[in-house]
């Protein structure tokens, strides 16, 4: 019995000792190339008096993305010495992009503003992105699109999956509101089931 648990508190120790011993990052600045998102998808009107379609995702719209051409990377030092245009590189452990958003429904209503997207790696093609932007937006009073006219917020939260080293496809989730902050009346209530493509320009 002793030996038993002898052998049980070395295998303790050692495996506590082995994953105690943490890998070095770094944190740099980059520059990137042009790279933008297109995004569609069937979205539902979450304010009162939407009809029973509008309530339901059965309605369509778009919304793009432009990157600003830097970002900031969280990686292993080794990796900041390969370069980013290997054809095995897709991206960093974790990252921050500034980046402008356009988002446009079929009822006209739209929005536009600027936010920021973080990423985090979760296998080696595919990652988890979130992204949170302040938009203002215009709508049409007349039509009930789940947009309300001022600043709101623009939250979209999807899971990417690198087809090559330049291009990934995404499905997420995408919700507009002010979140009764820039406001204390209800501005969007806007949801939307997102698929789409992100390319980046580079040479």
């Amino acid at each position: 019995m002793k030996p038993l648990i002898l052998a049980l508190i070395l295998t303790i120790f050692f495996s506590q000792r082995k994953f105690s011993q943490l890998e070095k990052v770094e944190f740099e600045l980059e520059k990137i190339p042009f790279k933008m998102s297109l995004n569609s998808g069937v979205y539902k009107s979450r304010l009162s008096g939407a009809s029973e379609r509008e309530n339901s995702f059965r309605n369509f719209s778009i919304f793009a993305q432009v990157y600003f051409p830097f970002k900031r990377s969280l990686d292993k030092p080794e990796n900041f010495s390969q370069s980013n245009l290997a054809s095995n590189f897709f991206d960093r452990l974790f990252t921050a992009s500034p980046v402008a958003v356009f988002h446009l429904t079929e009822k006209g209503g739209n929005a536009l503003g600027m936010g920021q997207e973080l990423s985090f790696k979760i296998a080696q093609k595919t990652f988890l992105k979130s992204q949170i932007a302040v938009v203002w937006v215009e709508s049409n009073s007349q039509q009930n699109d789940g947009l309300q006219s001022g600043l709101n917020f623009h939250h979209f939260w999807h899971f990417c999956s690198y087809i090559n080293s330049k291009t990934y496809l995404s499905i997420g989730y995408n919700h507009i509101s002010n979140g009764k902050i820039f406001s204390k009346e209800v501005g969007c209530l806007f949801d939307m089931l997102v698929a789409g493509i992100a390319h980046s320009f580079s040479k």
